[in-house]
């Protein structure tokens, strides 16, 4: 089996010895967020700032290692003056929503959790030094992991107050949002990246070259056994059975992307596939599952995937709903009906363990493929299913190469 190597990670947390305190460069005003506390006018004054994009290009200049420290100031300055004014942006957009649906317990802590975002990194002073630089890092990562699941809040909440917000209005805001978190991450994901390996340069492999979170040599056919294999385990658990799968084509291409974007489109796709394919088995009495057919191929600038299964396929009726927010075929009326004893929808705590890796315990709230589309659609990529009804679905995944392809675009 081929497993995808990790890039090896710091926390924070490790060595305190050697790293200075969170609030070395922290002004006297920085405290946790307080209803009671809270300055309307100061998250007014960041949001009507201009958002000032950065292009894929500029994230890759720091390819050439090693880094200096120049290199990391420099990045810390970028992001310590954006990401602020972003979530502010994001902290007024809550601000918009229709009061029932804003108050809504857990749309409110997202809410809450994007102010203290914004309230913890605004009150940093600006930076000119590497200590002060590591604390605004330390704090960046702690934010952007505080910040990584919640979209199953959002889904969630928004599931619950559908009735009070037009579809087109939940679907832009969502859409926003989800745009919006992509882009802080990849800009503070990408500061974190390159603060550790300023520090502990030894931990970057020469075979497999990072330029912060961006794998610049990533094979989308090892990615794609890791994940089926990971997605067949859960998927035997959970039924005591599951299809095999193979891949074929252009097993050695590379591109350059961001892994974890490429793990949470994999794996909510796979887990599609494998999930029908075992409901289908059932339903139409076969004596086997036909195996998932992955396939790799090499374009101009670009890797296509496409996911081939024999899961019965999506009907007419479904067809026009599976990119949709809040929609799923886990809670459809027609998949209610047919969900009997150990044939029913994948449990939650597998489902869980699917969705760890990027985005959180989303599957059956109907957040799963709409959001891979988004991320796929993000750096001018494509997601599209073409669907048999009555035998299967061929998902056709198209992903663009960041280093050269799509180097001018904004994030």
């Amino acid at each position: 089996m081929l497993l995808a190597r990790t890039r090896p990670s710091v926390r924070c947390c490790l060595r305190p010895s050697v790293r200075p305190s969170l609030h070395t460069s922290l002004r006297p005003s920085a405290r946790p967020y307080s209803r009671a506390h809270y300055d309307e006018q100061l998250v007014y004054k960041f949001a009507s700032q201009k958002i000032n994009p950065v292009t894929v290009g500029q994230l890759l200049k720091y390819r050439r290692l090693p880094l200096s420290r120049d290199n990391i100031l420099d990045s810390v300055a970028y992001s310590q003056a954006e990401l602020p004014v972003r979530l502010a942006k994001r902290v007024i957009s809550f601000h918009n929503l229709p009061f029932i649906v804003g108050t809504n317990p857990h749309i409110a802590r997202v809410y809450e959790l994007y102010y203290d975002a914004f309230d913890r990194l605004h009150a940093f002073a600006p930076i000119t030094d590497l200590d002060a630089e590591w604390s605004f890092t330390c704090a960046l990562e702690r934010q952007t992991q505080m910040l990584a699941d919640v979209i199953p809040a959002i889904a969630q909440g928004f599931l619950e107050c559908k009735q009070y917000m037009p579809r087109e209005g939940r679907t832009a805001f969502i859409n926003d949002l989800i745009r919006s978190r992509i882009g802080l991450r990849v800009i503070g994901e990408q500061h974190v990246a390159l603060s550790h390996q300023f520090r502990e340069p030894h931990a970057a492999a020469d075979d497999e070259p990072w330029v912060g979170a961006i794998h610049t040599k990533l094979r989308p056919a090892r990615m794609m056994e890791q994940y089926a294999s990971l997605v067949q385990n859960m998927c035997e658990m959970h039924y005591a059975t599951a299809p095999s799968y193979y891949l074929d084509g252009d097993v050695d291409q590379t591109i350059s992307y961001i892994p974890s974007h490429f793990e949470y489109i994999a794996c909510e796709l796979l887990k599609n596939a494998f999930r029908a394919t075992v409901d289908f088995t059932a339903k139409s009495d076969r004596s086997s599952h036909p195996p998932i057919q992955i396939t790799i191929t090499k374009g101009d600038g670009y890797v296509g995937v496409r996911i081939r299964d024999q899961g019965g396929g999506i009907s007419k009726e479904n067809m026009p709903n599976v990119f949709e927010y809040s929609w799923s075929s886990v809670m459809s009326p027609s998949a209610a009906d047919d969900a009997s004893g150990s044939m029913a929808a994948m449990s939650l705590q597998t489902n869980i363990a699917l969705q760890q890796g990027v985005g959180g315990p989303i599957a059956g709230l109907g957040f799963g493929l709409p959001m891979a589309r988004l991320y796929a659609g993000y750096f001018g990529g494509s997601l599209d299913i073409v669907s048999m009804e009555g035998f299967g679905c061929d998902v056709f995944l198209k992903l663009r190469s960041i280093e050269g392809s799509v180097e001018d675009k904004k994030i």
